[in-house]
């Protein structure tokens, strides 16, 4: 939202008065799903998308698996990488059915694992513009 419409919002609410955000206001989500067969990988591998989007992963089987964007936890350094100023961040284990979501606030590209299975090459990536 442009700083314009963020305080005629903020002046609208301090008066009472609500505002419905546009829909094109708001980031979208994307989905990215754990596989395990023919091999353990995140599908898809890429993904790209608009800062203020989020990436949400789904583990449908019932092996464990992590989102993890953190390189001193990958076994390859480079398999998990942040764009300069970025903390490391990730989840714990995700059973079946379970959810991860992280909705991305800089530009860049993000390299991350799953630390369970990363080397049986579990490795995503997301390109943020």
């Amino acid at each position: 939202m442009s700083l314009h419409r963020r305080t005629f919002a903020q002046l609208l609410a301090a008066f009472g008065a609500s505002v419905a955000m546009p829909a094109w206001a708001q980031g979208k989500t994307v989905d990215v799903s754990m596989k395990q067969s023919p091999k353990m990988r995140f599908l898809p591998e890429t993904v790209t998308i608009k800062t203020g989007d989020t990436v949400k992963w789904t583990n449908p089987y019932n092996i464990s698996h992590t989102v993890t964007f953190d390189p001193s936890k990958a076994a390859v350094k480079e398999n998990a990488a942040l764009p300069a100023g970025v903390e490391p961040f990730g989840s714990e284990g995700i059973e079946e059915e379970g959810t991860y979501s992280h909705t991305f606030t800089v530009k860049g590209t993000y390299k991350y694992v799953c630390v369970y299975h990363e080397n049986m090459g579990m490795i995503g990536t997301v390109i943020v513009s």
